[in-house]
């Protein structure tokens, strides 16, 4: 299986923009990279950018196959994933 690479800050503002389109928000009305702005593109893409790589931190977490996962309805859920 292939290792994923982390994407680089291009690759994630592609996406970023991408996805925003899809949604129908235009960024383009914000200037650019101005500090006194509310908000900005450069400041929009970087949150997004640090969101989407605190996922990917999380994504990478190993599960211990005789971890025990929570339910709400234990006996039930022991009862459904019999083989």
């Amino acid at each position: 299986m292939a290792v994923p690479t982390t994407p680089t800050d291009a690759e994630l503002d592609a996406y970023i923009l991408f996805t925003f389109g899809m949604l129908g928000i235009d960024i383009s009305v914000l200037p650019l990279d101005d500090s006194s702005a509310p908000a900005d593109q450069a400041g929009v893409l970087e949150a997004c950018r640090d969101r989407i790589r605190d996922n990917l931190e999380v994504l990478e977490f190993e599960l211990d196959p005789q971890y025990h996962l929570a339910t709400y309805y234990a006996s039930p859920q022991a009862e459904w994933t019999k083989p």
